[in-house]
């Protein structure tokens, strides 16, 4: 094959190439965006979780599969809470919900990534949900992310 005809064949097969990159850019771009993860962490164990639901940009995305992950604890040990910027930024709470199924909050707002709480001295499970801080004053929750934590020795 001479080397004129190797380099059209090169460049057709080059050409050949755009339009599925084309598509697949195309693809991408309508994927939904993934709402921010956040992590629980108590020793050796871990789960993050992406919101339940999210407000973006004044659209709520919600999460009609969500599964609440089990962080497991020992009695009295530190569960480290480690949010995005973005979720910091704003503030968040964390609240448990008691008999009455009530939430109940467990901390004032937070601002930092990264914040620490410890796990009650006795076996217990509880649900623990992060909220972040609503966009305003008399709205609804801009975020939450359920958990459920399960404290045993």
């Amino acid at each position: 094959m001479s080397v004129s005809r190797l380099l059209s064949r090169i460049r057709w097969q080059r050409l050949a190439v755009l339009p599925v990159l084309g598509a697949l850019v195309g693809i991408l771009a309508g994927c939904d965006q993934p709402t921010p993860l956040v992590t629980l962490q108590a020793g050796r164990h871990f789960v993050q979780a992406h919101a339940a639901e999210y407000d973006r940009d004044g659209t709520e995305v919600k999460d009609a599969d969500y599964q609440i992950p089990v962080l497991h604890a020992a009695p009295g040990e530190t569960i480290n809470i480690d949010v995005p910027k973005s979720v910091a930024d704003r503030g968040y709470f964390l609240t448990s919900t008691d008999a009455q199924s009530n939430d109940r909050p467990i901390s004032d707002t937070i601002k930092d990534q990264h914040y620490r709480l410890t796990a009650p001295g006795q076996a217990v499970e509880l649900p623990l949900t992060i909220f972040q801080v609503p966009r305003t004053d008399s709205g609804p929750a801009s975020g939450s992310w359920k958990f459920r934590l399960v404290v045993q020795p």
